[in-house]
């Protein structure tokens, strides 16, 4: 669904061992640990997982949490629902933080965020996730740590995890069922589930003096992928490699690539943020967003191949 800069889009887009184990239990990962920055890089096994969303899967969600259905429209990249396998790779455990990218920018003399008052990070926050960061920024960090942006195809795996029986992976990183305390949303923040524009716009115009709201990555430690991976829903979005594109003339199972071939196409991001409703924070949930974008909103997180 494609990006606008306004309230309104915040809101409508704002091996093996331990394969699906309990993943609040880190020592069930295989982990690496990256030289150049210090993150924790989690071994996510290859598998197969129901890509996107069905027309059933996208009513029962609207159904359940009361969306109006207007919304169904921004759904509709979703779709369809299609098999994809994904090859075993190393992913940051946590989004990219505020005092690691302090340290490219040192190391490299790239420009800090704008929200950062004179080169340097609110206070108390360089254990939170950097935004403002455009595609291009995150792409020149990842060139500095050795690593690079996952594809939107490992991005999901390792949100949702396999599909098991035929069925749907998980809706949310933590399982199917929506509980504002899991994750650093709008409704987390308004204490109460938003589910229509009227109630986000009376939040999110109450006080806007302490933007971004992130939080300290892991802080949510039910925020948690079947990989151990943290904060995949909420916090900050993430940024993909791939182009966006729909899905309705992509063959199932084809070989999981990013297409990546025009840097100034729009780019998915995925994971939704601070600001956003459950709508958003749904893993399949994916947005079109031009690559020089930069906002309060999104983040990103490193992948590594094996």
């Amino acid at each position: 669904m494609q990006v606008f800069m306004a309230w309104s889009t915040v809101l409508v887009v704002i091996v093996s061992a331990g394969r699906l184990a309990n993943a609040e239990d880190d020592t069930e990962f295989p982990t690496q640990t990256n030289a150049t920055d210090g993150a924790v890089l989690v071994v996510v096994p290859d598998g197969e997982f129901q890509m996107g969303s069905s027309t059933a899967e996208v009513d029962e969600d609207f159904k359940v949490v009361g969306y109006p259905d207007d919304w169904k429209k921004h759904a509709q990249d979703e779709l369809p629902a299609h098999q994809q396998r994904v090859k075993s790779f190393l992913m940051y455990r946590y989004e990219v933080t505020n005092s690691q990218y302090r340290a490219f920018c040192e190391a490299t003399g790239h420009q800090t965020p704008e929200y950062w008052l004179d080169g340097g990070f609110p206070a108390g926050k360089g254990d939170h996730p950097v935004v403002q960061v455009s595609w291009h920024d995150a792409q020149e960090y990842c060139d500095w740590a050795g690593t690079r942006l996952p594809t939107e195809a490992e991005w999901e795996f390792a949100a949702r995890g396999e599909s098991e029986n035929n069925q749907p992976s998980r809706k949310y990183p933590w399982g199917n069922e929506w509980d504002l305390s899991l994750a650093n949303s709008a409704s987390f923040h308004a204490k109460e589930n938003i589910n229509d524009a009227e109630k986000w716009k009376r939040w999110y115009e109450i006080d806007q003096t302490q933007y971004p709201l992130t939080s300290k990555v892991g802080q949510f430690d039910k925020c948690v992928s079947p990989f151990g991976l943290y904060d995949m829903a909420g916090n900050a979005w993430e940024w993909c490699a791939d182009e966006y594109a729909l899905f309705e003339d992509r063959p199932s199972n084809q070989e999981d690539k990013a297409n990546d071939s025009n840097k100034d196409a729009p780019r998915v991001t995925k994971g939704g943020s601070w600001a956003n409703v459950p709508f958003h924070l749904r893993s399949a949930d994916r947005n079109s967003v031009a690559p020089d974008t930069r906002n309060l909103y999104i983040g990103f997180r490193c992948a590594k191949d094996l």
